[in-house]
């Protein structure tokens, strides 16, 4: 990437070349769901590795009414900084559904493997289907420190089927 580009363009970015390989299988449960995920990006540090992250993201329904637009962080969201880019971890969190729902993130692990990125995605759908784990989305990201970008990604095209306009 470019270190010329500003924010908004570089997170775009993140966001247009992330892959949803996998979606939960099981269905969307009005009113308040939990989303597993593992996402795996290419090591900013070292190309030739790669980095995982599991968790859960909790869906619910938005109980307490906020004034104004003003929305979680990145960094609050998930409450992690040390894998993730500096310049994202005090932006508020663009959730196209923010006034429908609220969203947790849960159990985070992050993990960095030695092989790259495309290796280590195969080997996770194959340990997935052979414990024949339905409800877990897999996720690729272009590049791990921007993996809140990432699942935003992930999020949006889960809850587009739920809440269709």
């Amino acid at each position: 990437m470019d270190p010329e580009w500003n924010d908004a363009e570089l997170l775009q970015h993140v966001f247009d070349e992330t892959t949803v390989l996998r979606k939960p299988l099981r269905g969307i449960i009005s009113g308040y769901h939990v989303l597993p995920y593992i996402l795996v990006g290419a090591d900013h540090d070292a190309p030739a590795r790669s980095v995982e992250v599991r968790g859960r993201i909790k869906v619910s329904p938005r109980l307490v009414i906020a004034p104004g637009r003003d929305g979680p962080t990145y960094g609050e969201l998930f409450g992690e900084q040390e894998l993730m880019d500096h310049r994202i971890v005090a932006r508020v969190f663009s959730f196209k559904y923010a006034g429908r729902v609220t969203l947790e993130s849960d159990d985070l692990k992050i993990r960095r493997q030695d092989r790259d990125a495309g290796s280590h995605v195969e080997r996770v759908l194959e340990e997935l289907s052979r414990r024949e784990i339905i409800d877990t989305g897999v996720i690729v990201s272009p590049d791990a420190r921007f993996y809140p970008v990432s699942l935003d990604r992930f999020i949006r095209e889960i809850l587009d089927q739920e809440f269709r306009e």
